[in-house]
């Protein structure tokens, strides 16, 4: 049973009671669920799963026809014309629902795959939901409609998915304490495939320990085969990406860091954000635009920042030292500081889920990060009559004092916006002048985590 995906579903029966034929892109990271998606919304349809592979396509259809989909009434060496025509012979008349994971080698493969499929939709008589799954975002987004050609028309849909909520990675690992699944999740993010791979019933150390920290582990190796499998010249990249793992987040601080030319990281950056490994965020607009820094380069993928972070850059010690004796030394020193870079996250959600409920201060229309030369305030969230909600999240002090909140209201004066209201949101709790300041004026809310 999915978790977190009752709205995928939803969408993907709109389009199977859809009267006509209907043909779906689904695209997404590797490993975000895509496939999984697929089988669970097979379950109650006629379908056929086609497991696409880089074969050439005499060998991909041999292996259709010979291991795969025994069922259907295939010659040693059909033609894709053949496949298509076998399904169509069953007495069935209900629609059906075919599925080509990881197409995108068909069409490396193949000259006539789309062709074929195309001609046999407009010729058959009945109706089909053609579901054609890809984990090559870049190549979807930007390359895929040009590679097909005319035979893009007949695309009815472009379904990308995304990573997991934080909730449904709670829900999954419900037996863990609220703390360590924080720090799980800004390890793993919201990627399911990556979740199978720690044990729900051990605590986070012996996750790590026993799960990222193994060299024999599958994890070990996840982020750095991400990088390599999409990209060329993975010295450069991997140059890159160790940078922004450690926090060089602009171009001028990588520039100074790498020497490379700052042509040369805006070319690889652009790279990496089409590949979905990098994004590049923009403060939200204020008058203090003066005190306002340009947009900050960062590792969007939670494991691929860990990776770079930790497993990349202390490679060769960890394969000599022992796991435990890596994990003092190198991850429970700096797991909060490491936490609280993706707490934000866990924050927002929270923040959503309010607002849709009508339980903030306000009803927020638009809701982004204010990025200071001085300071940072996390969330900015504004309504439709101008009034606006301040929110500061904390992970790693141990409390938030009053002294914070005074700095959240100096960074508002920076950012040149009204403090109407003030959202505190801590993991270790409040100073007691905070308390006091939260219990006699109306527009400081604190919240913990017993609160989320």
């Amino acid at each position: 049973m999915l978790i977190g995906r009752e709205a995928e579903i939803n969408l993907l029966n709109s389009y199977y009671n859809r009267p006509d034929d209907q043909v779906m892109i689904m695209y997404g990271l590797d490993g975000v669920g895509k496939s999984s998606l697929a089988k669970e919304f097979e379950k109650d349809v006629r379908s056929y799963h086609f497991d696409c592979k880089p074969l050439f396509e005499r060998e991909m259809l041999y292996q259709w026809a010979n291991y795969s989909h025994k069922e259907l009434d295939l010659k040693e060496y059909p033609s894709f014309m053949d496949v298509f025509e076998a399904i169509d012979a069953s007495e069935d008349s209900s629609k059906t629902v075919i599925v080509f994971d990881e197409f995108q080698y068909l069409l490396k493969y193949s000259t006539d795959f789309t062709s074929q499929l195309f001609k046999f939709l407009t010729e058959s008589e009945k109706t089909y939901f053609v579901i054609l799954i890809s984990s090559s975002i870049e190549w979807v987004e930007n390359s895929m409609v040009k590679k097909i050609g005319m035979d893009a028309k007949h695309i009815t849909g472009f379904f990308k998915v995304k990573e997991l909520s934080f909730a449904s990675f709670r829900e999954y690992f419900s037996k863990m304490r609220f703390e360590d699944v924080v720090s799980a999740y800004a390890i793993l993010g919201g990627i399911p495939r990556l979740w199978t791979y720690f044990d729900k019933n051990k605590s986070l150390k012996e996750n790590i320990v026993n799960n990222i920290l193994d060299i024999n582990s599958p994890l070990f190796t996840y982020g750095e085969e991400a990088v390599k499998k999409e990209l060329r010249e993975t010295g450069v990249y991997n140059t890159i990406l160790c940078a922004l793992a450690s926090g060089k987040n602009k171009l001028n601080d990588l520039y100074n860091h790498t020497l490379f030319s700052r042509a040369k990281i805006s070319v690889y950056i652009k790279n990496l954000m089409e590949l979905g490994f990098v994004s590049k965020e923009f403060s939200v607009d204020t008058e203090g635009r003066n005190n306002t820094q340009k947009g900050i380069y960062d590792i969007c993928i939670n494991y691929v920042d860990f990776t770079y972070k930790y497993i990349f850059t202390f490679k060769s010690e960890l394969e000599l030292d022992s796991k435990a004796a890596f994990y003092e030394k190198h991850i429970k020193p700096n797991i909060k500081k490491y936490t609280a870079k993706f707490f934000p996250l866990v924050c927002r959600e929270y923040l959503e889920y309010q607002n849709d409920h009508g339980n903030l201060p306000i009803r927020y229309s638009r809701l982004g990060r204010w990025i200071g030369k001085l300071g940072t305030i996390d969330f900015v969230a504004n309504d439709e009559n101008g009034n606006t909600l301040l929110v500061l999240c904390n992970w790693e002090k141990p409390m938030i004092r009053f002294d914070d909140y005074e700095w959240l209201l100096f960074c508002a004066k920076q950012a040149r916006i009204r403090a109407d209201y003030c959202m505190l949101i801590s993991a270790q709790g409040f100073d007691e002048k905070l308390k006091f300041a939260s219990s006699s004026k109306k527009n400081i809310t604190l919240v913990t985590l017993d609160n989320m």
